[in-house]
């Protein structure tokens, strides 16, 4: 990655959650992945098919960039968990994209939501 692009990135991150805080940037990005899930699974009840494939992409990379960064020598079984459930919505939104599958987006929905819940209480208890 360039330089002026990870500078880019990071003035981004700051900008849009006022801090560098890791906790806070994870956050950003949950709360990113259950609204684009969110908009997916609305944009296709009105019959929106190329809006929902454009938020089921944005989801999808949303989640790889959350699965990414998973610790897996320190994160355990949390991050094995993690990992199943990021590729599960990875999963679901890729069977949407190319095939025109719905019938799990669904329940990636559910699962970025939980995960966000967990993440907010989570974060409250320890801050």
């Amino acid at each position: 990655m360039k330089k002026s692009q990870k500078k880019y990135q990071t003035s981004n991150v700051l900008q849009r959650t006022g801090s560098e805080k890791p906790e806070e940037i994870v956050h950003e990005l949950l709360s990113g992945l259950s609204k684009q899930l969110k908009a997916t699974v609305a944009e296709i009840s009105l019959g929106d098919q190329g809006k929902a494939k454009i938020s089921a992409e944005k989801a999808q990379r949303i989640a790889h960039a959350l699965q990414s960064a998973l610790d897996h020598k320190e994160g355990g079984k949390i991050a094995e968990d993690l990992e199943y459930l990021y590729n599960h919505i990875r999963f679901a939104t890729d069977r949407f994209i190319k095939d025109d599958k719905k019938e799990f987006l669904d329940s990636a929905f559910f699962v970025a939501s939980e995960i966000l819940a967990g993440w907010k209480g989570m974060v409250s208890k320890v801050a």
